[in-house]
């Protein structure tokens, strides 16, 4: 029979009524296998927490030091760090003190504000145990689970744990009852006791103080034999297999400088997006080491099949076998195992499939999480999950195993191959998989289909596959290695037909002429600021402004003659308050006068558009100050004698610039800013669109593209093929080419607000 001590809750007292303590059994708030590893995250605390008070002794803990990386004394608060030795052994002690309750299989209740602290890190760093082998656990005495298949095993979960953390326990300590026999005490009612001090009764100086609601430990206990003996001198010699440098590598101590909280109150720390916690990311509860070796493994085997597939097809469809049931024939095949949506795929599509699976086995690889960031990665991530399936069955086989360098099957229990559990965590949803049923193709296929409105699926097609989601970032480009660039170019031309020039060492340019001349340094600079400016949906004055002071530095630079300067040919005007950008050309309602056509400054037109307006205002404008130039106002008044001859053939060379301005450089625009954010050279572009290098120079010179040769960009540049091609007919896709920013206003006015549409 157990008695009441040695039930996990035998340690209450009678005061535990008056607070919200957990009672009943332990396992609907920690599981055995939970619960071993918060035991074996104590153990790895204490630790390092013993090797910790022996290192540092009674000296001052100074936050920033190089030797304060990797310490248990970085987690807790800053108020500690000028505590003793005895203190800091104290809270060791108090790790080792939990995870021995949890060891007896008694709630690991805290005892006193240094263990509500103590279970707080315990719960924290409890995934990161996670990481370690099951002999290691099992050597530290956790259950590991051993489910036979997927379905009857869930990832470690320690939410319900965070109640073991009691609310108001402070209050029950004996500084914070009053004085026996005071009148204080007999006049006390409920709640009623000294007031509270300077920091709250769980200050550092009361962390030792017992909680009155359970039992206290034993205080003639002392500490553990192994930390007793490296307390007297010794070395550390922890019990197996929890080495200091064991300990640190699980809890991703061993080279990280952390800031402890102080919290007691068990909240979760919050990190930055993308930065670990304290212990790691919830990564360390969902895929062990093991697994991500295993799904890395099965990545490699997904990416052979798919480099086959590339040279073997290149641009040429994928012909699928009549019998659509031969499932083992699709099997041994890269292509066949995507939607039959992409059997006519170019290889530049299919060369960045490939990649999407290698994304995923660089992440495994390097311990990051596996998170699929696109449609295409999404896709990679169930062929890679489904060829690690097949390959632990194959791992019977020692040999096999051997050269693969994975245990045999006996040896991965189940929280290593419980990979539906991981396309559940790394996926943002299944709609992929709409692709291999018949009866939803068309609502997957069209982005407007009601259904995929209703249901917010967005743009399934391949054609959209590289696009990253909105809330992830756009991948590293990926470099083409060696073997890979030798393969291409040793390709069967008749295979990659859409890339032969590329592979037999043509200089193809596209067709179309580039206009001759050169622009002053700048000046296209300028002019697409201008054009820029002119597309914002809104023309508050910050905008104005800016345009107005663009325009001025774009008609100098257009003229580019010392003798024609834009401020001798139109009156300014101090127009400029809002950001202080002195006088403008234009007038007080932001006009400007040319030959033909005085020209109100605006916005809200396409790119087209914009570049259409700008070179007409430029033309007009030109023509304006080459008509006025020896009538220039205010010369008679300043008593200056008229301006010397301009050159004969300066008109000729305006049009010759003007020519080279007018040029849609929507494309360009696009694939420069592009190209720009991620870091891709024009090399690195046409390699992964399997392409010549000089005619993506000469798309961005501003030649014409060709839409068939410029989709096969898209996956590469991490874009909807769509959202490329609307380039070639000048639309501007704000997201992927940004329009500059006017100067704030520098009088601190509030930004007007946008009309509402109601108005």
């Amino acid at each position: 029979m157990t008695s009441a001590s040695d039930a996990p809750f035998g340690q209450l007292t009678e005061e535990a009524e008056l607070f919200d303590v957990p009672t009943g059994g332990m396992e609907e708030i920690l599981p055995p296998f939970e619960a071993g590893l918060a035991m074996a995250a104590g153990r790895a605390l204490a630790v390092l927490a013993y090797r910790d008070a022996v290192a540092f002794g009674d000296k001052p803990f100074t936050r920033d030091a190089p030797a304060a990386a990797g310490t248990v004394l970085a987690l807790l608060p800053e108020t500690c760090d000028r505590l003793d030795r005895g203190f800091r052994a104290a809270v060791a002690r108090a790790l080792w003190d939990l995870a021995d309750d949890l060891a007896a299989g008694r709630a690991p209740l805290p005892r006193c504000a240094a263990e509500q602290w103590a279970l707080g890190c315990m719960l924290e760093a409890a995934p990161a145990m996670f990481a370690a082998t099951d002999e290691e656990l099992q050597a530290l005495g956790v259950a590991v689970p051993e489910h036979p298949d997927e379905s009857g095993y869930r990832p470690p979960y320690w939410e319900e744990a965070w109640q073991l953390t009691v609310e108001g326990a402070k209050y029950s300590i004996p500084e914070a009852q009053p004085a026996v026999g005071s009148q204080e005490d007999e006049d006390a009612e409920d709640g009623d006791g000294p007031e509270e001090p300077a920091g709250g009764w769980d200050a550092v100086r009361y962390w030792f103080s017992p909680y009155s609601f359970i039992r206290p430990r034993n205080v003639e206990r002392g500490h553990p034999d192994w930390a007793q003996r490296h307390l007297d001198g010794g070395t550390l010699a922890a019990p197996e297999p929890l080495t200091s440098e064991r300990a640190a590598v699980l809890l991703h101590l061993d080279s990280v400088p952390r800031t402890g909280s102080g919290a007691l109150d068990g909240d979760e720390q919050d990190t930055a997006e993308g930065e670990r916690g304290y212990f790691g990311d919830d990564r360390d509860a969902v895929l062990t080491p093991l697994a991500a070796r295993l799904l890395a493994a099965a990545a490699d085997q997904v990416a052979d099949a798919g480099w086959h597939d590339l040279f073997h097809y290149g641009d040429r469809v994928f012909e699928r076998p009549e019998d659509e049931d031969d499932e083992l024939w699709l099997d041994d095949d890269f292509l066949g195992t995507l939607p039959p949506l992409c059997d006519g795929q170019g290889a530049a599509w299919r060369l960045a499939m490939v990649g999407a699976v290698e994304n995923l086995a660089d992440d495994l690889r390097a311990g990051r999480s596996p998170n699929a960031g696109c449609t295409a990665e999404e896709l990679a991530l169930h062929l890679i999950v489904g060829q690690a399936k097949m390959l632990v069955d194959l791992l019977d086989d020692e040999d096999y195993a051997q050269e693969l360098g994975l245990p045999t099957r006996d040896r991965i229990s189940i929280r290593h191959r419980a990979f539906d559990l991981v396309l559940d965590y790394y996926l943002q949803d299944f709609d992929v998989l709409m692709h291999y049923d018949s009866d939803l193709s068309e609502v997957v296929t069209d982005p407007e289909h009601p259904a995929n409105l209703q249901l917010g699926i967005g743009d399934l097609r391949p054609r959209a596959w590289f696009a990253p989601f909105g809330n992830t970032r756009p991948r590293q480009p990926r470099t083409l290695e060696p073997w890979l660039l030798a393969q291409l170019a040793d390709a069967d031309p008749a295979a990659f037909f859409a890339s032969a020039p590329a592979l037999t060492g043509g200089q193809e340019t596209p067709a179309g002429d580039i206009p001759a001349g050169e622009l002053p340094g700048g000046l296209r600079q300028e002019f697409e600021t201008f054009v820029g400016l002119a597309q914002r949906r809104f023309f508050d004055e910050p905008t104005a402004i800016h345009m107005s002071v663009t325009l001025e530095r774009l008609l100098t630079l257009f003229f580019s003659t010392p003798s024609l300067a834009p401020h001798s040919i139109w009156p300014l005007n101090p127009r400029a308050s809002a950001v202080h950008a002195g006088l403008l050309l234009v007038d007080r309602d932001f006009c400007l006068r040319g030959l033909n056509s005085t020209w109100r400054l605006s916005a809200d037109r396409t790119d087209r558009q914009a570049r259409g307006w700008a070179c007409e205002l430029l033309l007009d404008c030109a023509n304006y100050a080459l008509a006025n130039y020896h009538r220039q106002p205010g010369a008679y008044l300043r008593g200056t004698t008229p301006p010397a001859s301009l050159d004969p053939g300066l008109a000729g060379t305006l049009e010759e610039r003007l020519t080279i301005l007018a040029r849609d450089m929507t494309t360009a625009g696009t694939l420069h800013h592009r190209m720009t954010h991620l870091g891709l050279s024009p090399l690195q572009l046409a390699q992964a669109a399997i392409l010549p290098e000089p005619m993506i120079t000469a798309w961005l010179a501003g030649a014409p593209a060709s839409p068939s040769q410029l989709i096969r960009c898209a996956p590469a540049l991490q874009m909807s093929e769509d959202t490329l091609l609307d380039t070639v007919a000048g639309k501007r896709d704000r997201h992927h080419w940004p329009l500059p920013e006017p100067a704030p206003d520098r009088l601190g006015r509030p930004a007007p607000e946008p009309p509402s549409c109601d108005q």
